[in-house]
């Protein structure tokens, strides 16, 4: 490899690098302490009355990211059981549970959702992820999917 190209390979290297990096912004929910990472290009929505959350629009407004907390206010298997179960008109087409964590995917109509949930504070309180996006740009959503799932977390500091 030539001294030129090595030097165009690194600075596209940096470039992408530098590009991912800069491609997301860090959410946090001050009242539940429920955080994720959502893109940069992405509108926050106002906050509910209750401020339990944030919802994230993307530009072309085709989709969406909600980044919330909860109390948990039911029994642990009736929790997991509606957290886990399908909404009106949705067909779940995957589930994986661990001891305190759930993620539920599958369609709605013409759209996919993806819902990722996990327990901090002593099991009190539940810190979750919800995606919305049409099922046709699948293929351009799963590495978005993963990177805000993947960056799901708790209270560092519970109340």
């Amino acid at each position: 490899m030539t001294v030129h190209r090595a030097a165009l390979l690194a600075f596209a290297l940096i470039s992408a690098s530098s590009a991912s990096a800069e491609t997301w912004r860090a959410y946090r929910n001050e009242r539940f302490g429920t955080a994720a990472d959502v893109p940069v290009g992405w509108r926050m929505e106002p906050p509910p009355e209750n401020d339990d959350g944030r919802v994230f629009a993307s530009p072309d407004e085709q989709a969406e990211i909600i980044v919330s907390g909860s109390h948990v206010v039911l029994s642990r298997d009736e929790e997991f059981g509606v957290r886990g179960g399908a909404l009106d008109g949705e067909t779940i087409r995957y589930k994986r549970q661990g001891r305190d964590w759930i993620v539920v995917s599958g369609v709605k109509g013409e759209r996919i959702f993806y819902r990722k949930s996990l327990l901090s504070c002593g099991d009190t309180v539940w810190n979750s992820v919800s995606l919305e996006y049409p099922a046709a740009e699948k293929k351009k959503y799963d590495a978005l999917v993963a990177h805000v799932a993947g960056s799901l977390r708790g209270a560092d500091k519970c109340r």
